[in-house]
């Protein structure tokens, strides 16, 4: 079965529903702010819609608040022992984060599964949308009307991610630049 099937038979959905993961370790107060806003602020204004989905959340260190409490079209994961299972047969990454630094590693590999990804422009620094083909949506900082908009508009589009992404991101490449500025 495929990991799309596999996810849809686990939670007991049917193929028209949605699959929309938010990954991280959430002892990082950034990603525990960021599920704070995707359950109480951006779940809340999808479930005004007419939109099929299933909200998962998977990570280490998910507060025990979000853990005993019961949402509207999101399961609180936890832990998962193979998240590439989730990265292959959800249909978006949400990445709601508004705080901290660098790149986000978890936006990479979510673009790198081929995923659809809706993010904040802060949860996208360092990730040029023009080398993604449009699997990329980024909404401004706070604005989670237009983030579930976007998460609506895209959570079902097939573009593929470019060879440019790759060429980009990829560990192989990274070392191999980066040994040349040494050896100059």
């Amino acid at each position: 079965a495929s990991a799309k099937q596999s996810l849809m038979g686990k939670y007991g959905v049917s193929e028209s529903t949605a699959l929309l993961l938010f990954n991280g370790a959430f002892g990082y107060a950034p990603n525990r702010e960021a599920l704070e806003d995707l359950l109480f602020r951006i779940n809340p204004i999808l479930q005004t819609g007419k939109f099929d989905y299933l909200l998962l959340v998977c990570g280490i260190g998910i507060p025990v608040e979000f853990q005993e409490k019961t949402f509207p079209h999101a399961r609180i994961i936890g832990f998962v022992d193979d998240l590439e299972l989730y990265l292959k047969g959800c249909d978006a990454f949400l990445n709601p984060v508004i705080r901290g630094g660098g790149i986000k590693t978890k936006l990479v590999e979510a673009l790198g599964y081929n995923l659809n990804v809706i993010s904040t422009e802060s949860g996208a620094a360092g990730v040029d949308p023009k080398l993604c083909n449009g699997k990329l949506r980024i909404c401004k900082d706070h604005d989670w009307n237009a983030f579930a908009e976007s998460v609506t508009q895209s959570a079902r589009t097939g573009s593929d991610m470019p060879p440019a992404f790759y060429d980009q991101f990829y560990w192989g490449n990274i070392a191999e630049k980066a040994a040349g500025f040494i050896r100059s």
